[in-house]
């Protein structure tokens, strides 16, 4: 437990991921909220309530509950899923674990202490959370002008403390032990982490919201058993911020059984893990040693063919090599695999599949009151440009595609660092801008399939709703857009994806590190990204010029070459910072072409030695 904890103590990937829930918690629910507190006009007392109702949240009265409810949904509990997948799986990855299990100690108990730190380290970081709301709370009621009533300024009885505390604790012990056995059980860090990501961003998220609509049924039931809907309950059992009760809509389980089922995860979690530990050959398998045989030759052909080749010919053949093989090397990675994938599924779900379930149940669900023609016509074949293009790159769908982008570039940029097999590559025969090139071009194709199967699959559904509704694509809406707009939007969408790989691919290169460069991809996408949106509509002069030039605003406008629907839909008056579409279009033109030349300026000046 001592060494695992050295370890997590000097390593600061697991700070910023066990940062990450206080440090949002203090910026969005208290720095943001003030904020907004601060500046509310009698003109929007209607939508976001009056300056005492919003002042109630930011009490000590309240800080308990804006702890606690981090640990819900909202994704408080992604960081602790993946630190735990990374810390398991990158000792697989590595070898390391050889080392540790060879010691007097054994398998057994040099995994208690691995699981012992971890808990250590979740429970400090639900500590801090606590710690920082009830400081930020008393902070606040201090500075405040007008004197708070004896309610609001008292904290909650010590017993209502402890057991939003424990129930937060829960929660986050859960979900850590759930990606220790996910590193565990794939041996790799990237590839839980892919997985843990999958699970938590994808099939939750969206197991969750379809089950909303369906009061009864498999789909509600097979939810329910999921430890995100314990994770509700027990969390939602002390209110909303603010005072008010949280809806029962929302609690789908009874509190007795999400204690049960938070309890059974975690420790068929523990079980599993420790079973695998204590039977699994630490030495590398064969399956492994013939992947690294493979991975050595696919480099070192590469090399040979393009010393074979003429003189004038050989920049091309080593362009060429290199990026044949790093194609098949993402092509046996399941984690590139994930990331590639994981938007146009997402875009389906939420664009068609959550879509179709709001349209089917408008008038029963829990979503009452939605408008069943304006759901149906964002499905609709003349729509479906903008449901790829915001199903993709929009803030409101369950996975972020920037950051989904960046994670691409990060995996591929950061792993050959990181095993060393750079080595390899660049003692071959094509020297080390082509090896670069080839690279660049090999993450560039990737980003080109994903964008083209989330556009097909927008296609596709789009026509399916159309037929199945209208039995015909004559009727209005039903009409595909005219070329010129599908080469715009793909266009916009391809700029998109590839300046932010370019991005994650420099990270990993710089870092060395794929693991290192993906807690910085999660970084900026839960806390860095957020707060540039949030603050963004309130910026002038020369920060909101220096703001135009970031990626952000380039995003924004670009997504929303065609529309929102969901502004449409929803009725939201929020207006997202955006530039001009050709300034738009040159912002992320020069960061793709800067930030994919910059790797290879590191890779070329570096001692691999």
């Amino acid at each position: 437990m001592r060494a695992e904890l050295l370890v997590l103590r000097k390593w600061p990937l697991a700070w910023g991921l066990l940062l990450v829930t206080p440090a949002y918690l203090l910026l969005f629910d208290y720095l943001a909220e003030l904020i907004s507190y601060l500046v509310l006009t009698p003109a929007e007392y209607a939508s976001y309530g009056n300056p005492g109702e919003a002042f109630a949240s930011l009490t000590p009265s309240q800080f308990n509950i804006i702890a606690v409810n981090q640990f819900d949904l909202s994704g408080g509990t992604v960081p602790l899923i993946v630190l735990g997948a990374i810390l398991a799986g990158d000792d697989w990855g590595r070898g390391t674990i050889t080392t540790a299990m060879l010691q007097r100690s054994g398998r057994v108990r040099t995994f208690a202490g691995q699981a012992l730190a971890l808990v250590a380290a979740v429970t400090a970081s639900v500590l801090a959370s606590f710690a920082v709301a009830a400081a930020a709370s008393v902070v606040i009621g201090k500075a405040e002008a007008r004197p708070l009533t004896p309610y609001l300024a008292a904290m909650q009885p010590n017993l209502v403390l402890a057991k939003s505390a424990g129930a937060a604790l829960l929660v986050a012990l859960t979900y850590a032990m759930l990606g220790l056995f996910l590193g565990t059980a794939c041996r790799s860090g990237a590839g839980a982490m892919a997985v843990a990501l999958l699970w938590t961003v994808i099939i939750e998220n969206n197991l969750w919201d379809l089950a909303l609509q369906f009061p009864h049924g498999m789909l509600r039931t097979i939810s329910d058993l999921t430890p995100a809907a314990a994770a509700n309950t027990v969390t939602g059992l002390f209110g909303d911020p603010g005072g008010g009760a949280t809806s029962q809509n929302y609690l789908t389980v009874s509190t007795p059984a999400a204690v049960v089922t938070l309890l059974a995860y975690l420790t068929a979690a523990l079980i599993l893990a420790m079973v695998i530990v204590r039977r699994r050959d630490a030495v590398a398998g064969p399956s492994r040693r013939l992947r690294l045989r493979r991975k050595t030759a696919v480099r070192s052909s590469a090399g040979s063919r393009s010393a074979s080749q003429q003189e004038p010919r050989v920049a091309a053949a080593g362009v060429l090599a290199s990026l044949r093989a790093e194609l098949l090397i993402m092509a046996r990675r399941p984690a590139v695999w994930a990331l590639v994938l994981v938007i146009p599924a997402d875009m389906l779900i939420n664009s068609y599949f959550s879509s179709y379930v709001l349209y089917a149940t408008a008038n029963t669900g829990v979503m009452m009151g939605a408008s069943q023609p304006l759901v149906l016509a964002t499905m609709m074949p003349s729509q479906y440009l903008t449901a790829a293009l915001n199903g993709a790159f929009g803030l409101g769908s369950a996975v972020y595609g920037a950051a989904v982008f960046m994670l691409l570039g990060a995996l591929v940029g950061g792993s050959d660092w990181g095993s060393n097999t750079i080595r390899t590559a660049l003692l071959q025969r094509p020297g080390r801008l082509r090896t670069c090139a080839g690279q660049a071009l090999a993450v560039t194709i990737a980003v080109a399939a994903s964008i083209a199967l989330t556009f097909i699959a927008a296609a596709a559904a789009s026509a399916a709703v159309a037929l199945h509704q209208t039995g015909s694509l004559a009727p209005a809406g039903s009409q595909f857009p005219a070329f010129g707009h599908l080469a715009e939007a793909l266009a916009a969408a391809f700029m998109l994806g590839l300046a932010y790989t370019a991005v994650g691919l420099t990270f990993g290169a710089w870092l060395r590190s794929a693991t290192a460069a993906t807690g910085a991809v999660l970084l900026w996408a839960v806390i860095i990204q957020p707060s540039i949106e949030y603050f963004a509509v309130q910026l002038h002069g020369v920060i909101l010029q220096l703001y135009d030039i970031l990626p952000d605003a380039a995003t924004n406008t670009v997504i929303n070459l065609d529309g929102n629907p969901s502004l449409a839909l929803y009725g939201s008056n929020f207006a997202a910072a955006h530039v001009t579409p050709m300034l738009a279009f040159l912002t992320l033109g020069l960061y793709a072409a800067a930030f994919l030349a910059i790797p290879a300026l590191i890779t070329r000046r570096r001692d691999i030695t």
